[in-house]
C-alpha cells in the first residue's frame, strides 16, 4: 500500500519486489569500509533489533541465501549506502517500480491506464500497451532490455533471431532485432556484430585442427545462452 507521502511501502519480508542482491557489490562495499562479517552482522542485528548470525550475511555474500526486503535496508544502514547499491538488475515490472519507490497509481497515471490493469500486468509481468502506452512506460520506469522484453513474452521470439543473425549475415537483422529490444539501433548493429564474430572464431576452431566434438559443444554452448550475451554486450556499452 502506499504511505502517506506516496511513496510505495513493498512487503517487508517479500524479496521478490525487489532487484536481487548482488553479492559481489555487498562484498565489495564490506571489504572497502574494512569490516569483518562479524561486525557488519552486529549492525545489522541493532538495525533489526533481532540477531543476525555472520554466517547469514556470508550466504548472502555467496548467494546461498536471499535476505528480505527488510534486511537489505539494514544492510544497506551497515554498509553506509542506499539499497539501490547493493542491487542487481531489475528483472520485472514491480521490481523496476519498487526501486524507483513510487505508487502503482503513479505509473498507471503516466502510462494512460487504469490502476487495475497497470496492476493485473506487474502482477503477471505481461505489457500489452499501446505503442504510446510502451513508450511511457520505458520513459517512467526505466526497465533494462532484459526485462522488458520478457515483460512482452519475447524473449523466445529474439532468440530464434538472434541464432540466426550469428549463425547468417547478421546485418539483416539488425532492424527485427531493434523493433524486441529497446535500445537505439547503433547499439543493437554494434553488439550483433560482436556476437557474430565471437560465434564465427568458436566455429572456425574446428578448421585449425581443434577437437570437431568440442568445438560443436562450445558453439551449441554459446548458442544456449545467446541472449544472455547480448545483455552482456548491451551492458558494456552502457545501452
Amino acid at each position: 500500500m502506499p504511505s502517506h507521502d506516496g511513496l510505495h511501502r513493498p512487503p517487508e519480508g517479500d524479496p521478490s519486489v525487489y532487484p536481487p542482491l548482488d553479492p559481489r557489490r555487498a562484498a565489495a562495499l564490506r571489504e572497502q569500509l574494512g569490516l569483518t562479517h562479524g561486525q557488519v552482522a552486529w549492525a545489522i542485528s541493532a538495525f533489526l533489533a533481532e540477531p543476525l548470525h555472520p554466517v547469514t550475511l556470508l550466504a548472502w555474500e555467496q548467494a546461498a541465501e536471499v535476505p528480505t526486503g527488510r534486511q537489505i535496508k539494514a544492510l544497506a544502514a551497515a554498509l553506509w549506502c542506499s539499497p539501490a547499491e547493493l542491487l542487481g538488475e531489475p528483472a520485472t515490472l514491480v521490481q523496476c517500480r519498487t526501486l524507483l519507490g513510487v505508487t502503482v497509481e503513479h505509473v498507471a497515471a503516466e502510462v494512460g491506464m487504469t490502476r487495475d490493469r497497470y496492476a493485473d500486468a506487474e502482477r503477471r509481468n505481461r505489457w500489452r500497451g499501446s505503442a504510446r502506452q510502451t513508450q511511457a512506460l520505458l520513459g517512467t520506469l526505466s526497465p533494462p532490455p532484459a526485462c522488458f522484453v520478457a515483460a512482452c513474452g519475447r524473449t523466445g521470439q529474439l532468440r530464434v533471431l538472434l541464432r540466426e543473425a550469428v549463425t547468417g549475415w547478421w546485418p539483416n537483422y539488425v532492424h527485427p532485432v531493434t523493433k524486441i529490444v529497446p535500445v537505439a539501433q547503433t547499439e543493437v548493429q554494434r553488439a550483433l556484430e560482436q556476437l557474430h564474430l565471437t560465434y564465427q572464431r568458436i566455429d572456425n576452431h574446428g578448421e585449425a585442427g581443434a577437437d570437431a566434438e568440442a568445438v560443436e559443444q562450445e558453439a551449441l554452448a554459446f548458442l544456449d545462452r545467446i541472449e544472455e550475451h547480448l545483455w552482456d554486450r548491451l551492458r558494456d556499452q552502457g545501452a
